[in-house]
């Protein structure tokens, strides 16, 4: 009985698979049929025609466009190619009259230089870094900003100016904190600031010769901070603007220890603000890394005057080893002889007050020395007084520095010890006049 369900099963199957393939011969044979009618058909023929020519008529319109296309780029080509040849001829010669413009700008200029024209007018033109904004306050008084040109307030460059900034021209160990991660620890073991100030006391000597051969200096300055926009910048203010761009185009470009200067002007409106005044007192808060001009001290303290806005004086100071150098005199009177200078009356009239002073002085002195003299005397017979040694008057010097006003003012590393003596000395002021109010009360009693 089962053997029989499996038979039916596969003759079932067999049956349903004849049928499938005789319904699909049936329809091959009749799409066989169709087409062949349809070939003969003169209606399928003229279809047939009319899609070959629609294909025939597109490749010769695909063509003609080509072309062109292709005879459009050709014109463009050549009118671009044209504009091309018209630019190149404006181009050289505007070229050619800026060149004209500029030899005649670098001839104005080294006129100006010779002192033989006027400075001119388009030298002068400064440049704005952003127009319309507020000038940024560090820029205007030292010149130099951290953010650079990508400040957002306003650099103000001017044109030609009397100061000249040469950025990073010196360069010292001590200085560059950036590599200091690159040791250890006792990195600082290896120098010390004195080593610091007397290479900068060479290269002062150095430079300065070649910034006084292009005319007379009103202020030289080197920069220790340790900030990469004002580490190791010079500061170069001449008395006139003839002497500061003749000094431009001797620097400019050239090399020094192997290293090419790029000279600027910058304004400097006052030295005094934009120096750091808290820096040589060593109170400033933010040490070296200040935005304000921390700068070396000049050996004899060169070009002191400049720092507090003063006018320079009529010989230069004793720091330079070279010639000294004075205001620039009138080309009228460069071979006339100097006529000698003459004490005025007010001259002569403060030197005689000040000797009459310092005779009032003295003569006051003696007078206090004899009633002190005097006291010991008597306090040593009456055997309750105080020793010779303890009353005397240890101020000597102090009160003849005060007298005289000639001594000059004490360097910072002894002020602290000069402090210290006139503590002492009042002390011992107070002393002495408790001892003579004493004598003067057993005088008294007696």
């Amino acid at each position: 009985m089962g053997r029989h369900k499996e038979w039916r099963k596969i003759a079932k199957k067999m049956r349903r698979k004849r049928i499938r393939s005789e319904i699909a011969h049936e329809r091959d044979r009749l799409l066989l049929l169709e087409e062949v009618t349809r070939a003969k058909s003169p209606s399928h023929i003229q279809w047939l025609e009319e899609q070959a020519a629609l294909e025939e008529f597109a490749r010769q319109e695909e063509a003609r466009l080509s072309r062109e296309r292709h005879l459009k780029w050709q014109a463009d080509e050549l009118e671009a190619q044209q504009r091309w040849k018209e630019q190149q001829i404006r181009l050289a010669e505007a070229n050619a009259e800026k060149e004209k413009h500029k030899e005649e700008l670098l001839a104005q200029i080294e006129a100006f230089i010779a002192g033989t024209a006027d400075l001119p007018a388009s030298a002068v033109v400064g440049r704005e870094t952003q127009p319309g904004h507020p000038e940024c306050p560090f820029f205007s008084k030292t010149g130099a900003c951290r953010f650079r040109d990508n400040c957002s307030r306003n650099h103000i460059c001017p044109g030609i100016s009397n100061v000249l900034l040469i950025s990073s021209f010196y360069e010292h160990f001590g200085m560059h904190t950036e590599r200091h991660h690159e040791y250890d620890t006792d990195v600082s073991l290896e120098y010390e600031d004195f080593e610091t100030y007397s290479d900068f006391k060479e290269f002062f000597y150095d430079i300065l010769p070649e910034f006084e051969s292009c005319g007379a200096l009103r202020q030289l300055k080197v920069c220790c901070n340790y900030e990469p926009h004002l580490r190791g910048n010079v500061y170069v203010e001449y008395l006139n603007e003839r002497h500061a761009l003749k000094a431009y185009q001797l620097f400019q470009g050239r090399y020094y220890a192997g290293r090419q200067l790029s000279v600027m002007f910058v304004n400097i409106p006052s030295w005094k603000n934009a120096l750091c005044g808290l820096f040589h007192k060593q109170r400033c808060p933010k040490g070296r890394h200040c935005n304000f001009l921390h700068a070396f001290r000049n050996p004899g303290n060169a070009f002191r005057n400049a720092d507090f806005d003063r006018s320079p004086p009529h010989s230069s100071t004793k720091s330079s080893s070279h010639d000294d150098w004075r205001w620039s005199p009138s080309p009228e009177n460069m071979d006339a002889p100097r006529r000698p200078r003459e004490k005025s009356r007010r001259n002569r009239s403060r030197s005689s007050d000040r000797r009459r002073n310092r005779s009032r002085s003295s003569e006051k002195r003696k007078r206090e020395y004899r009633k002190r003299e005097s006291c010991s005397r008597e306090d040593s017979k009456s055997g309750r007084g105080r020793s010779k040694s303890n009353s005397r008057w240890h101020s000597g010097k102090k009160r003849d520095r005060d007298a005289h006003g000639k001594e000059n003012t004490p360097s910072p590393k002894s002020r602290k010890v000069k402090d210290r003596s006139r503590h002492k000395d009042k002390e011992k002021e107070k002393i002495h006049t408790s001892d003579s109010s004493c004598s003067a009360e057993r005088k008294s009693d007696k």
